[in-house]
């Protein structure tokens, strides 16, 4: 499901991705942001997952990244899950 990560409220695109000048329903905030990228990651010094993307500028507010990918909570959960299951099975069968 994609939604806002802001306030939650789903994104009734039609497309598959909000436009970049886009608003959320709910908060009225940029849905085109770091924040919502399928590649934002806090944890990194960049915060993005993607190594070649170019700073641009604050997390939470508009951007024109080229390689923005809205937020998809079930893919990303799915994801969680695979990357939990692969560390799991490394972690008993290594040597």
């Amino acid at each position: 499901m994609k939604k806002c990560s802001f306030c939650g409220t789903r994104w009734q695109g039609f497309r598959g991705q909000p436009r970049p000048r886009e608003l959320c329903d709910g908060c009225r905030r940029a849905l085109h942001c770091c924040v919502n990228c399928h590649h934002f990651d806090r944890m990194l010094g960049s915060s993005c997952k993607l190594p070649h993307t170019a700073y641009v500028g604050h997390r939470e507010i508009l951007n024109y990244c080229e390689d923005f990918q809205v937020l998809d909570s079930n893919l990303r959960a799915n994801e969680d899950r695979v990357l939990r299951a692969k560390t799991t099975w490394e972690a008993l069968f290594k040597p």
